[in-house]
């Protein structure tokens, strides 16, 4: 099957939603598939020497932005606004495009949800050209629903299969002001009735985002996250002393990062000797500011030390120094990537029992939930890896048995190959050997 899957770039930074798309074209490949990326807005972040196939980026970030200030951006000469989609650029300018925050562009939100009807009516163009004169594909992907402007133009023009996928973009719309949110809301919930199938990463991102999109639950099935970067160092083991905890994330609020300083610091006054190592390209300074002030307050400074954003190669040393890795959001994650990394390199998890992470830890048995936002439920899950070293080993292997059981390319390549089969009215050979294993329709058991 010849698919073209529209792909939202994070540039230069760390994006689970990337590390997903790329690592589900590569195994969709693998099984025979023939798969081409588009990047929309900035490039792909992109770990590892094997990207799958790419185009240049389309719907270029600056464009888009120029053609919103000003209807006269929209008539640049051609190889003028190309010049505006240079990667490089585009990767400089997203490290600053990434701290703003869904309230600062809600009428940009709302101006590319309307797509050929909005101010980036001529960059539409010319993606839909391209996917008609170019790509030709037997179906059209689009990595979340915040792109999905372009499927009332593919199916009434091109009369194509379309799939959506989605990834959490409730938090994005809920941080949006009025009368925007309700906009784009409105305009979300218009854009899905062109979409043939949507696919969610865990039971929980499905429910939530089939009621917030008002769309059958027949249309949605679950195709899990994929971890195929990690794997564990033979005969490598488990850091147990002194204890060290691990955040690999971006900072801001949300990720919720000021919680696991409380904890680690109500453990150290309890005597134990703990330590926080820190990753993650900082969005919020302000946030950042006072975690370092809350760090020196609590006389942790000799206990916490913060690596910067770290590549893929860094990234293993990482999780291979760590006791245990937390991801202690304060609001629900969809994805959760940066905790199936760690549990494939054999660290136990501790995540808040909601989101992804019920479904994910119920799989692998590779971590502990607790109470969300509650420091003390986290304090609780911490001082148990602490204090039962061997039990924490358990979890470890299990993390590692979990994750290539049920969070593998392959794996989650069956469950959307048995999605396309279905939606498109194909049965292949390797399509069927997916029914009745791993995908899940939401509503049905």
């Amino acid at each position: 099957m010849r698919i073209c899957h529209l792909a939202a770039g994070a540039g230069s930074m760390q994006c689970g939603a990337c590390k997903r798309d790329s690592a589900m074209a590569r195994s969709l490949i693998a099984r025979g598939h023939d798969v081409q990326i588009v990047p929309l807005y900035t490039p792909l972040h992109i770990e590892g020497d094997d990207p799958p196939p790419m185009t240049r980026v389309r719907l270029g970030a600056l464009n888009a932005y120029a053609q919103q200030v000003s209807g006269i951006f929209a008539h640049l000469p051609r190889p003028l606004a190309r010049l505006l989609d240079n990667e490089a650029l585009l990767r400089a300018v997203s490290r600053f495009a990434v701290r703003t925050r869904p309230a600062q562009v809600g009428p940009m939100t709302v101006s590319v949800l309307r797509g050929i009807d909005g101010r980036q009516r001529t960059e539409f163009e010319h993606l839909l050209r391209f996917i008609e004169e170019e790509a030709r594909p037997d179906v059209v992907g689009i990595a979340n629903s915040l792109l999905s402007a372009v499927a009332p133009v593919v199916k009434q023009r091109l009369g194509l299969r379309i799939f959506c996928e989605v990834k959490g973009e409730d938090g994005f719309i809920e941080g949006t002001p009025e009368p925007y949110r309700s906009e784009a809301l409105e305009l979300m919930r218009h854009n899905a009735r062109f979409i043939d199938r949507f696919t969610a990463p865990n039971r929980a991102c499905a429910e939530l985002m089939a009621d917030l999109l008002q769309v059958e639950p027949e249309r949605f099935e679950v195709v899990r996250s994929i971890v195929d970067r990690v794997l564990p160092l033979p005969g490598s083991e488990r850091i147990r002393d002194p204890f060290t905890i691990g955040y690999l994330s971006v900072i801001t609020p949300r990720k919720g990062l000021h919680l696991l300083v409380e904890a680690i610091g109500s453990i150290v006054r309890e005597g134990c000797d703990a330590r926080l190592l820190v990753a993650g390209q900082v969005l919020d300074r302000g946030y950042w500011r006072e975690i370092r002030r809350e760090v020196r307050r609590k006389g942790l400074r000799d206990r916490f030390d913060y690596l910067g954003e770290i590549d893929f190669e860094t990234k293993l040393k990482f999780l291979r120094s760590l006791s245990a890795f937390c991801q202690p959001s304060i609001l629900p994650e969809a994805l959760g990537t940066a905790s199936l990394e760690a549990m494939a390199a054999g660290v136990p998890i501790v995540a808040p029992g909601e989101g992804a992470f019920p479904e994910m830890l119920g799989l692998t048995e590779g971590g502990l939930l607790f109470e969300p936002r509650k420091v003390s439920s986290l304090v609780a899950a911490i001082a148990w890896l602490m204090n039962d070293p061997e039990g924490a080993d358990r979890l470890g292997i299990s993390g590692i048995n979990g994750t290539r059981r049920y969070f593998s390319g392959e794996q989650a390549a069956r469950q959307m190959e048995s999605m396309l089969d279905s939606m498109t009215g194909k049965v292949s050979l390797k399509g069927a050997e997916a029914y009745g294993e791993e995908t899940v329709q939401v509503g049905k058991e």
